[in-house]
């Protein structure tokens, strides 16, 4: 009986996708040894600190849950129950949220985090798309969340209706 689900790459996905995790975690450990918190005042700052020690640890879930989520794939095509994988191969091949806390981070990104990524773009696994995020996240040349027109507060002109009296 044939296999649908390659469990030999989906281990190669996991082995590169803990490496990964394994590069983010160093990275937002070296982001809280700095000192950077989540309670200063530059929230609104793309690659300031709030948003940068986010991204990092956005990164890190990302790929940790990711990773449950591909040994829950592997664990049942390997004991024959690949019917209750339904889609989640094909999904997982669809890449994970968490890359995108790199467009948070301050340039240039520390080095475990640049390692990280490369690791996942250099695995055969995921779809296009979702190698063209991490590829924007590595060619960004500063942080591009939050776009600083998200805090912006409408002025009459733009249609807001007035504050007061209006009589």
């Amino acid at each position: 009986m044939k296999r649908e689900i390659d469990i030999d790459q989906l281990v190669t996905a996991m082995k590169a996708v803990d490496g990964a995790g394994r590069l983010f975690e160093e990275a937002h450990a070296v982001y809280e040894a700095r000192g950077l918190k989540r309670n200063s005042d530059d929230f609104k700052v793309a690659g300031g600190s709030v948003q940068t020690l986010q991204g990092a640890e956005e990164m890190a879930l990302g790929t940790r849950r990711f990773l449950t989520e591909l040994a829950l794939v592997v664990g049942y095509a390997t004991a024959g129950f690949e019917e209750r994988v339904g889609g989640r191969s094909a999904t997982a091949r669809t890449g994970f949220s968490g890359i995108s806390g790199g467009a948070r981070m301050a340039r240039p990104l520390l080095d475990p985090t640049v390692r990280g990524l490369r690791l996942l773009l250099d695995l055969d696994f995921f779809e296009p798309v979702f190698k063209a995020e991490i590829e924007e996240v590595l060619l960004a040349e500063k942080a591009t969340y939050p776009d600083p027109s998200m805090f912006r507060i409408p002025a009459a002109a733009d249609g807001a209706a007035p504050v007061g009296r209006t009589s």
